[in-house]
């Protein structure tokens, strides 16, 4: 913190205009002794009281007109918002069933991802977030959003967020439709595609190469939560292509471990900004000074006489 005057020059004006005042010939030159001046002449308790009052509200009232100012310099962390998309299989195989470390048997692989979903959400409260979930059909279910509430909303209904007759299994048309989404309200730098999928299906190599050229042109970083999937499929040969990470999920406990992992790769950069603002001081240095003039005056029509 250091306060500064914005118009210093208006000091020196100031002084200036006072100097004639300071430097005029006084009576008491004329005098060797002080005691040969004559009693009304001579100063007395009053009068210096009264003039250094008045000098005073003078000198705050220059300064004043100076405009002193408080620096201070606040230091704001700001943190970089990151575009994350879910990706969601929604298709029939997903209704079989995961061993849960938690209730310490088997639960159907939907209620684990919808679970495992809502906590990832609720972790990340300062990113856009949305949510695509496919079967034979790929449907944006929420656009990426900072508002994590509606989006929680909609994966407590995850169970019915995909009609029966289009739950198949094709993985490319869910990359598209992700692709195509973060092409489309993509904002940030960091742009994380988290696809959850137990389906085995053949991507055709034209739709395969270009879904690798659109997450490398867009900077799209490529995470494959594989749950119960086999290490021959296609998907997760294009995750490895597009150097991306592949997790291999066999039961609850290796999925929760997996988000962990991916949150620690891909932690928050905060940024660190220095803000210098000024703070007016002026108004103290002048209500004071004119509270001290209005003193001065009262005094020298009371108690003071004549100066």
């Amino acid at each position: 913190m250091t306060i500064h005057l914005a118009y210093p020059g208006l000091l020196l004006v100031g002084v200036c205009l006072l100097l004639p005042y300071l430097v005029r010939p006084r009576q008491a030159w004329y005098y060797s002794y002080l005691k040969l001046l004559p009693e009304s002449k001579k100063i007395d308790l009053p009068f210096v009281f009264t003039a250094c009052i008045t000098w005073s509200a003078l000198i705050l009232i220059l300064i004043a007109l100076a405009r002193p100012q408080e620096m201070t310099t606040q230091r704001l962390q700001r943190l970089e918002t990151r575009d994350i998309l879910l990706v969601l299989d929604l298709s029939f195989s997903m209704e079989g069933t995961i061993f849960s470390e938690r209730e310490q048997k088997t639960v159907p692989k939907l209620d684990l991802l919808q679970r495992v979903s809502l906590e990832f959400v609720q972790r990340h409260p300062h990113d856009r977030l949305g949510l695509i979930v496919f079967g034979d059909e790929a449907f944006g279910v929420w656009p990426l959003s900072s508002d994590s509430t509606t989006l929680q909303n909609r994966l407590q209904h995850l169970h019915t967020l995909l009609p029966n007759e289009v739950r198949g299994t094709h993985i490319a048309k869910g990359l598209e439709r992700a692709l195509d989404h973060f092409q489309e309200l993509g904002q940030a730098q960091t742009k994380l595609l988290l696809l959850f999928t137990d389906g085995i299906d053949t991507i055709d190599p034209v739709a395969a190469e270009h879904i690798l050229q659109e997450l490398r042109r867009n900077k799209i970083t490529l995470y494959l939560l594989g749950i119960q999937l086999r290490e021959d499929t296609d998907i997760v040969q294009l995750t490895r292509q597009a150097q991306g990470r592949y997790f291999h999920i066999q039961q609850e406990k290796e999925l929760e471990t997996a988000l962990q992992e991916i949150e620690h790769l891909e932690q928050s950069h905060i940024e660190v900004v220095s803000k210098t603002e000024p703070k007016e001081l002026y108004p103290i240095f002048a209500f004071t000074g004119l509270l001290l003039l209005l003193l001065s005056i009262l005094l020298k029509h009371t108690w003071v006489l004549e100066i």
